[in-house]
């Protein structure tokens, strides 16, 4: 007996089971289909690294706070610290001259800059602020005296930045000499004077103004 034309279309529109069983109902089917063309979703990535762990990482330099080279520089470098500021290359200087290994001594100034303990800034700062008040210097002394502690020149510009006008630097230090050479000819008191702001440093123009103005009212 020949199978009616509705049994035919029941069994032609149903779906198989995943598994090839009994087929699914039409409204599962179309889910089953759907969910198989559906993209896989991707795995989260990975969460980033903090700032703290990547400062952690760089400061690390592959030496361990434990190293015994690592204690002896560091001990060293502290005494020095607590007896004055230190520029980082004048730091760094002294240490390899005492042969610490160079990757310790890089690792450890590492560290001690990002503790605060070194700053080349703020050493430079209050470099200038003690020579110009102890010794009188000038600019271009000042600038020299830092570079050879080390000091970038950028940082050097920033802590001389504000120093304008140097002519009433020079006088004072020409007036102390014109008065301890009062008893002098003029022409070797003015000579004497001339070199001692010379050798401060002083433009050749500010050494003769301040110069001739200290010998005028002493």
């Amino acid at each position: 007996m020949a199978r009616s034309s509705s049994g035919a279309t029941g069994d032609s529109g149903a779906a198989g089971s995943p598994d090839g069983g009994a087929p699914l109902p039409g409204g599962l089917a179309g889910v089953w289909r759907g969910a198989e063309r559906a993209p896989v979703p991707a795995e989260p990535a990975a969460p980033a690294a903090s700032d703290a762990e990547d400062e952690s990482a760089a400061l690390a330099g592959g030496v361990s706070a434990d190293d015994p080279e690592y204690k002896r520089a560091k001990k060293r470098a502290l005494n020095m610290l607590a007896a004055r500021d230190h520029a980082t290359e004048e730091l760094r200087s002294k240490l390899l001259r005492k042969e610490h290994p160079e990757d310790v001594v890089d690792t450890l100034l590492d560290r001690l800059t990002a503790s605060g303990l070194l700053d080349d800034e703020q050493f430079a700062a209050g470099f200038v602020r003690a020579r110009r008040e102890s010794r009188a210097l000038s600019v271009r002394a000042l600038r020299q005296e830092l570079t050879k502690k080390g000091i970038p020149e950028s940082v050097s510009e920033h802590a001389l930045e504000d120093i304008d006008d140097e002519f009433d630097l020079a006088y004072e230090v020409a007036l102390k000499k014109a008065r301890s050479t009062a008893n002098l000819p003029h022409d070797t008191r003015l000579r004497r004077t001339l070199g001692m702001l010379a050798r401060r440093g002083f433009p050749q123009s500010v050494c003769m103004a301040a110069a001739r103005r200290a010998l005028e009212d002493a």
